[in-house]
This record gives structure tokens, C-alpha cells and sequence, in this order.
């Protein structure tokens, strides 16, 4: 606890240290604003008032200037039309001064200033007989020297008593104006020599506590450095670090002459376990995965976390004749289930291995050529593979592939062929299954085995859903037309439960074909909907609503059980041909096929089986309640174009019990 304690109290410090500089600035802040806002008001009195003021009273005095100028001008006038325009820009200045007198008296004044207004008006009273008599004589006499006599003696004299007072006035503005800004400057020295002893203290408590903080920083830099180094949530040196450890290893390679390898590895299924348990549980089982990495590696190699569930061991002192050895360990380690929560989670991996300098001779092609190897560990049944070249032209032709196939789809390149599905009560064909075919131009006919798993990792999933329920949607109507009265079975991948769009895309489909939604049937596989149970949920339930059939294909072969999927809104299960077509002869697979069919139809569920090859298969199921069945013994997938004569010429169009030879070799 001492520790604890002393980082407490730097802590405590530190933050008290803060606290007072903060109350400094704020303080600083605060009284600074005060005296600012109140010399703005002082200024802004000063500009809204004074200086107006000011202004107006030296209007009021260029035009008393003016007016007198004026009187001694007609004086000496003798053309009465210049006499008249003199007339006229007198009393344009008499106006001027009225205007401006009145604008005075409307502004907010002091006892001074009112006074000094109240003499001014009484003058201008005073003064205006002998104003107009001037104007009077200008206009009917021709006597200059009687006009200019009495300019002289009444006119003028009263004229400058008005001027004096209109002088007083701009001096008091003067005064005032003068005061406000000698008080603005007395208020900016307060400010300024307060602000100057508090910024000062500020800065000195600030510099206390920036080198307190530079000692301590400094210390613990290269914690900070290593943090950066290592994966947060495992503890393993991250990308970086792997980086680096792959350049020494290289280095050390080089000048001992021992080879080196990485172990390039992510795990399988580690999605489904994400997005069914949550990222808590996923984050559990990558800390648990760093654990058992490190329990079977030597002292001197690396364990890394490149992210997200890929991790990389960096092998030194470490050839070809290592990998098998090394992988089985890993293997091995990896194969104990994983519990949580008094679950057993089973997470497979798949390692690919690349050598220096067999492979490479400098680090990111050691990791991408590892990378490599280890999707063609996922391709194989060995959950591990060494890098060759040939891994390398295989993913470049899926790459080629991608594009192929994306043509392909935007060209309506593909085809569909149809299984029948047959009634077990009255042996005839209900509906049809589409299933897509691709036939390549050099590699021929490719079923959906080959190329589906390809339309997932482009990401063209979503555009091939909508051409496999385009077309097969458009055949079921010309079947319709036809007196065919159909239903048609689609399948969706795994990738569709992850489209929120995607009851709008089918929705959009069906009323393009025309086609009632009772007529579509839509099948995904159980593994499928529990790896992503709550979007695929909520996405079964909106095409529930929309009166579409849903179906659960390959049952038996994934993680659910029917208690399960009692929860989801299901209409119908399909039992995988594997426990269908060896029912005859394995007792297990009959217990099965039996007691699913049982449990289905106690949960309200119809039954399909797939596999159907042989007639004892088809009677045994039609003994143990099977609703539906498809397979060879009723009839292969059927092109689009010879469906119509299968339908015109197969048994099972008519509902006769003996199937014709011709069902099971058409098409």
C-alpha cells in the first residue's frame, strides 16, 4: 500500500497545484471581463452619447455661422433673383439648426446640459423678430446701408448670444468626453497591473507543475512505449512488435546461417461464436487462445496477435521438416474445448507456415506468403499447409474466378435447374426446388458446391439472391399460367441472415413476378441462423409476416436442436440426405429420421427429406409420416427448358403411385 499511497499523494498535489492556478486564471479572467465590460460602457457612452452630442451642437453652430453670413450677403445685394436664392439658403440653415437642436433634446441629458438648451431655446425666441425683419427687408427695400445698420446693431448681437451658449455646450462634451476617457485609462492601469500580478502568479505555479510533471513523464516513458508495443486485450506483442521481431530474426538468420519460420493462424468458427455469445465472450476465448500459443512454443519465439482472431508465431531455428511436428502441437492444444459459462465452446484453427529464406527474405512476404498457406489450410481436411507456389496460382484463379463469376451474374450468365418435391399423401409433385448452375466457359458445369463459396467471399451474395429469386420467380409464374399450381423452394446463404434488406429485396421480387408470397418457400440452414440468431431472427420474422414459407435445410448437421428453433418462426424442416440415405441399412439413421419427424409434427412442423434414391426409402417415410421428399428416385434437377415436358410426362404430375422409368432419367 505504500506505493499506492505515495502515487496518491503526487496525485493529490499535483491536482491541488492545479486547482490554484485554475482559481488564478479564473480569477484573472473574471476581474479582467469586470473592468473591461465596465470600460466599454464608459467608451460606449462616450461614442453613443458624447460624441453625438458634440456633433449636433457643432451642426447647430455651422449654421448660426452660416445664417449670419447670409444676413450680410443680402445686405449688399441688389439683384432681387440672387437675393432670393440667398433667402432661400438661410432658411436652409435655419432648418439645419432645428433639426439638430430638437435631435439634442431627444438624447438622455444631464442638469448642465438641459440648462444650457432651455437658454438656447429662449435666445432663439428672442433673436427671431430680428432675424425675420432682416429677411422682411431683404425681399421690399433697396436700402443696404438701413439693412446692414440693423444687421449690425439687433440681428447679429442676438445671433451671437446663441452662438456663446452653443459654445458652452460643446465645452461641457468636451469636459465629459475627456473625463470618460481619463477614466478608461485610469480603469485599463487597475486591470493591467492586476491581471500582471496574477498571470505571474499563474505562470509560476504553472511551471512548478510542468517540471514536476517533465520528472515524472520522464519516468515513465518507457512504460508508456512498451504499452504501445503489446495488444491491450491479450498481452501479446502487437503488429508492430512483430514487425521488429521478424527484422532481428531475419538479421540473426542471416548471420547464423539457421533458418527461420512464421505461423501465420485464425480460428474457425470464431464469428459465429462472436456474433451467438457476444464480443465479452469472444474477447475471453482470443485471451484463452494467447495462453495455450505461448504453453507450446520455446522461450526465444514470438507469439503475436495481428488482430482480430489471426495470431503469428515467429520460429527460430526452424525448417520444413519442423511443420508437422509443430502444427500437431498446436493442433492438439487447441482441440480442448474452450469453457464458458459451463459451456463447451469448439473452435477449430487453421495454420499456414512460410520459411526464411526458402520463401522469403524479408517480413511482409514471409507474412503474406504464410497468409496464403493458411487458406489453403481451410481448404483441406489437415487444418494446416506450408507455403508452395501453387497455393499462390490457386488464389489468384479464385481471384479471377470473382470477376468471372460477377460478370457472370450482372449477364445473366447462369442457369437454374429444378427438383421436384413430391407429396408422400398424394404422390404427387407440390413444389420445386432452384438450384443454380453455373456452366463456366473452360471449366464446364459448375454446381453451387464450387462457385457458391466464391459468390460469398466477393461479396456478390446480395446480387445473386436477388437474379436466384428474379428468375425462379418468373418461372413459377409461367408455371401458374400454365395450370401448374407450384410452390418454389429458394435457398439463401448464411450471408443473407447478415442483410437487414433483404425482405425488401424478396418483397420487391414478388410483386415484379407477380407472385402471391404463399408460394415462395425460403430455405437456410440451422448452423446459418444460430451462428447469427438475433438479425436472423429478426429477418425470419419480417418474412414470416409477409406470408412466406420458411424452411431450416441440412437439419441434424448443425449445432440447434428443434427445442431450439421452436423459437424461431419456422414452417418446416428439411432432414439431410446424410441420415436419409443410409436409413435402410444403419438403425441409428432410421431412429433419427423417425423421432425428428415425431418432434417436428409435435411442434406443428412439416417434414421434408432430401436423398430420397431408392422407392424402399420413399415407402419407409411414407410409413413414418414424412410430409415431403425429393431426391433421383422421383427425379434429378430438371433444366429450365425441359421442365414442361417432365411436368407434361412424369407420374408424379398425375398423382399415379408407380413413378415412370422416364422421372428418374430426364434432364
Amino acid at each position: 500500500m505504500g506505493p499506492l499511497r505515495k502515487f496518491i499523494g503526487i496525485g493529490t498535489r499535483i491536482a491541488a497545484g492545479f486547482v490554484v492556478m485554475l482559481v488564478l486564471m479564473a480569477s484573472l479572467a473574471v476581474i479582467g471581463l469586470r473592468h473591461i465590460s465596465e470600460t466599454n460602457a464608459r467608451l460606449k457612452g462616450i461614442v453613443e452619447n458624447n460624441n453625438v452630442k458634440t456633433e449636433l451642437a457643432n451642426t447647430m453652430q455651422n449654421a448660426l455661422r452660416e445664417r449670419a453670413l447670409s444676413m450680410h450677403v443680402l445686405s449688399v445685394m441688389n439683384d432681387p433673383f440672387d437675393r432670393d436664392i440667398e433667402v432661400q439658403r438661410f432658411n436652409s440653415m435655419g432648418a439645419i439648426y432645428v433639426n439638430a437642436r430638437q435631435r439634442l433634446e431627444e438624447l438622455p441629458l444631464s442638469k448642465d446640459e438641459d440648462e444650457i438648451l432651455s437658454r438656447i431655446r429662449v435666445l432663439t425666441r428672442q433673436a427671431q423678430p430680428e432675424v425675420q425683419a432682416v429677411v422682411d427687408m431683404a425681399q421690399t427695400t433697396n436700402s443696404s446701408e438701413e439693412m446692414f445698420d440693423r444687421i449690425r446693431k439687433f440681428a447679429i448681437p442676438r445671433q451671437r448670444e446663441i452662438a456663446d451658449q452653443v459654445n458652452v455646450l460643446i465645452r461641457l462634451q468636451q469636459e465629459l468626453t475627456a473625463q470618460a476617457v481619463k477614466s478608461a485609462e485610469a480603469s485599463y492601469r487597475e486591470v493591467k497591473e492586476l491581471m500582471f500580478l496574477l498571470g505571474t502568479s499563474a505562470l509560476t505555479i504553472g511551471l512548478i507543475i510542468t517540471i514536476f510533471v517533465s520528472l515524472r513523464v520522464s519516468r515513465q516513458a518507457k512504460q508508456l512505449a512498451t504499452q504501445a508495443l503489446y495488444d491491450p486485450l491479450t498481452s501479446l506483442p502487437n503488429r508492430n512488435l512483430l514487425q521488429d521481431r521478424l527484422e532481428q530474426a531475419i538479421a540473426q538468420s542471416r548471420r547464423n546461417k539457421h533458418p527461420f519460420g512464421i505461423a501465420l493462424m485464425d480460428l474457425d468458427r470464431f464469428k459465429e461464436v462472436n456474433d451467438t455469445l457476444g464480443h465479452d465472450v469472444g474477447d475471453v476465448l482470443l485471451t484463452e487462445v494467447g495462453l495455450r500459443l505461448k504453453q507450446v512454443v520455446r522461450e526465444e519465439d514470438t507469439v503475436a496477435r495481428m488482430g482480430g482472431d489471426e495470431f503469428v508465431v515467429v520460429l527460430h531455428s526452424f525448417s520444413e521438416t519442423d511443420v508437422s511436428k509443430f502444427a500437431e502441437k498446436i493442433l492438439a492444444v487447441m482441440e480442448a474445448p474452450f469453457i464458458w459459462n459451463e459451456q463447451n465452446i469448439d473452435l477449430g484453427v487453421s495454420i499456414g507456415f512460410s520459411l526464411f529464406p526458402m520463401h522469403a527474405t524479408d517480413a511482409g512476404s514471409l507474412v503474406r506468403y504464410a497468409d496464403i498457406a493458411m487458406y489453403a489450410a481451410k481448404r483441406s481436411d489437415q487444418g494446416y499447409a506450408l507455403y508452395t507456389r501453387d497455393q499462390e496460382l490457386v488464389q489468384l484463379s479464385d481471384l479471377t474466378l470473382k470477376g468471372e463469376l460477377r460478370e457472370a451474374i450482372q449477364m445473366n450468365r447462369l442457369t437454374l435447374h429444378y427438383q421436384p418435391i413430391i407429396d408422400h399423401l398424394s404422390n404427387r409433385i407440390i413444389g420445386l426446388e432452384a438450384l443454380a448452375r453455373w456452366e463456366h466457359p473452360e471449366r464446364g458445369m459448375l454446381s453451387p458446391d464450387t462457385f457458391i463459396p466464391i459468390v460469398e467471399e466477393a461479396g456478390l451474395i446480395g446480387p445473386f439472391t436477388e437474379w436466384l429469386l428474379r428468375v425462379s420467380l418468373n418461372h413459377l409464374a409461367e408455371l401458374h399460367e400454365q395450370g401448374y399450381r407450384l410452390t418454389m423452394a429458394v435457398n439463401l446463404s448464411a450471408r443473407s441472415l447478415h442483410d437487414l434488406e433483404l425482405p425488401g429485396m424478396v418483397a420487391s421480387q414478388l410483386v415484379e413476378s407477380k407472385m402471391q408470397a404463399k408460394y415462395l418457400t425460403l430455405e437456410i440452414t440451422e448452423s446459418a441462423v444460430m451462428s447469427n440468431l438475433r438479425d436472423g431472427l429478426e429477418i425470419l420474422t419480417t418474412l414470416d409476416r409477409m406470408g412466406i414459407t420458411l424452411a431450416i435445410d441440412d437439419f441434424g448437421t448443425g449445432y440447434s436442436s428443434l427445442t431450439q428453433l421452436k423459437q424461431l418462426p419456422v414452417d418446416k424442416i428439411k432432414i439431410d440426405k446424410s441420415f436419409v440415405m443410409d436409413m435402410e441399412k444403419n438403425e441409428n439413421d432410421a431412429v433419427i429420421v423417425r423421432s425428428t419427424i415425431e418432434l417436428a409434427h409435435n411442434l406443428g412442423l412439416k417434414v421434408s427429406a432430401e436423398g430420397v434414391e431408392t422407392r424402399e426409402a420413399w415407402d419407409m417415410l411414407t410409413l413414418l409420416g414424412c410430409d415431403f421428399s425429393q431426391g433421383y428416385y422421383m427425379g434429378r434437377p430438371i433444366p429450365a427448358d425441359r421442365l414442361f415436358d417432365w411436368l407434361a410426362a412424369s407420374s408424379w404430375s398425375t398423382g399415379r403411385a408407380e413413378p415412370r422409368p422416364e422421372a428418374k432419367v430426364l434432364g
